[in-house]
């Protein structure tokens, strides 16, 4: 839109006046023009003014008569751009009779933009990109197949393309809120045949093992990542189902295999290296067995006899005192003095609680912290769980899924709607999970040995399918409404 004025240029039998918009709408309020004078917008041809679709409600608000003749001129003074004033005659209303309201323009006679404004009973095929005119099939006139206005002479564009165009730009700019959960949960619906056909595939491979279960995630991701790039782009009402005619084992299958190992890595990734440096003892529990070992040979090296305790033993003209020291080193070596010791070691610390205290307070310390840190790498995951479909959706890169610096720039970019989204995915998870319980609870009576409970699993399965189609479409939808800030060029 253009930051200049418009200029509008009008001819009434006073003359030719050039002004803007807004005092051209006040003039014709006011009576001084009406729908039979001709206007121009800056330089494009003259008109009525009352087949000027922009000018169609300042003319609404009057009864125009056709016969001006039967009413008075009033004068009343208007300033004009090149501040001078003129006296224009100013018909009172006069109501029109039958015969009269035949005669009126046909923007007058209607202001419906369902309608050809030359021909009220034909529909609009055609709408011109300068004055708005809605024209049907016949109206405009053709340069080399070019529809032209036969109002102002610009081109006209197909009214149902430009139409389709204006109620995406409206549904883009209406905000991210629970209307779009309504429409998620409503996606999987629009297509019967496709949704049925594909949970009944999915739930019959989670029954086929483990081969089959990596089989039904990649068709899952296959689908999730579909829905979401097609949804981000604006096209709400394609299938959520690839187009496998020319199946591609590495677009059909390597890719979403990769986009679910990467989403599982982005997100399980924290509590999956705790796991291991836990299994794999970087990690321990307690006081390290190096560091008891050393504590323990210390003991046992200061209470062990060296050579100066020997010399003294066998020296009978050997000092009282360090005589009585050797022969207690001596005694403390011997098994039945060391079995008592222990004994006693053992009844002192069972009667001190403050040793069992301190005991106890290294394993403590280090199950909190590890407890802590899984609890951290849980919420990554559970929060960041959304962002990396999303971001496996628009970019189908391996790479771009397991960096989590792309998706927490997307989330920074996305704003409040994110956390919208993140919330509303949430929920649908809790709802899934809530159905499936009660889907196992229905189903138990019919669990078999060594086979459990196929048709519960087969439900979940379908489920599952289902819940992760909305999620997907939520998850594009949030992209669409994000689309301008994302950089992503909508249909």
């Amino acid at each position: 839109m253009s930051a200049q004025v418009e200029v509008w240029r009008v001819i009434t039998p006073e003359g030719t006046f050039e002004t803007d918009l807004e005092t051209l709408k006040q003039w014709i309020a006011e009576g001084c023009v009406l729908p039979t004078d001709k206007v121009s917008k800056g330089s494009l041809n003259w008109i009525d003014a009352g087949r000027v679709p922009m000018l169609r409600s300042a003319f609404s608000g009057q009864t125009v008569a056709v016969a001006t003749a039967l009413a008075e001129p009033v004068p009343t003074e208007i300033e004009l751009v090149d501040n001078r004033t003129v006296e224009f005659p100013v018909a009172f209303p006069v109501e029109p009779t039958d015969s009269q309201s035949t005669s009126l323009p046909p923007a007058v006679a209607t202001s419906s933009p369902s309608v050809c404004q030359n021909h009220p009973s034909a529909s609009p095929h055609y709408v011109c990109r300068a004055c708005d005119g809605h024209f049907c099939k016949s109206c405009p006139r053709f340069v080399s197949k070019i529809p032209i206005c036969p109002a102002c002479g610009d081109l006209c564009k197909l009214f149902q393309e430009e139409k389709s165009k204006a109620a995406r730009q409206e549904f883009q700019s209406s905000g991210f809120g629970l209307g779009d959960l309504g429409r998620a949960l409503r996606y999987p619906l629009q297509h019967k045949v496709a949704l049925i056909s594909g949970a009944a595939l999915y739930g019959f491979l989670m029954l086929a093992g483990f081969r089959g279960a990596i089989v039904a995630y990649v068709i899952l991701f296959a689908c999730i990542s579909h829905v979401i790039s097609q949804v981000a782009w604006g096209r709400l009402h394609r299938s959520f189902l690839p187009d496998l005619s020319s199946f591609s084992f590495w677009d059909d299958l390597a890719v979403p295999l990769g986009l679910g190992i990467g989403i599982t890595i982005v997100t399980c990734g924290p509590v999956i290296v705790l796991f291991l440096a836990l299994l794999f003892g970087v990690f321990s529990l307690g006081p390290s067995t190096s560091s008891q070992l050393a504590t323990e040979n210390s003991e046992a090296q200061t209470s062990q006899l060296n050579e100066e305790d020997l010399s003294v033993l066998m020296d009978p003209e050997a000092d009282a005192k360090k005589l009585e020291e050797a022969n207690n080193k001596l005694n403390a070596t011997r098994p039945g003095s060391v079995i008592s010791q222990e004994a006693e070691k053992s009844r002192r610390e069972q009667n001190d609680p403050a040793a069992n205290l301190k005991l106890l307070l290294p394993y403590l310390g280090a199950g909190i912290a590890i407890l802590l840190l899984f609890l951290v790498g849980l919420a990554w995951g559970v929060f960041y769980y959304p962002m990396a479909l999303t971001v496996a959706g628009y970019t189908q890169s391996f790479g771009s899924v397991i960096n989590p610096l792309v998706g927490l720039d997307t989330i920074r970019r996305m704003g409040g709607t994110y956390f919208k989204a993140f919330g509303m995915v949430l929920a649908l998870q809790i709802a899934g999970f809530i159905l499936s319980f009660i889907v196992a609870l229905v189903t138990a009576p019919f669990a078999l040995p060594f086979v459990g409970n196929l048709p519960a699993r087969f439900i979940d399965g379908s489920v599952t399918f289902y819940f992760n189609l909305v999620i997907a479409c939520l998850l594009g939808l949030s992209l669409y409404k994000c689309a301008d800030r994302l950089g992503i060029s909508v249909d």
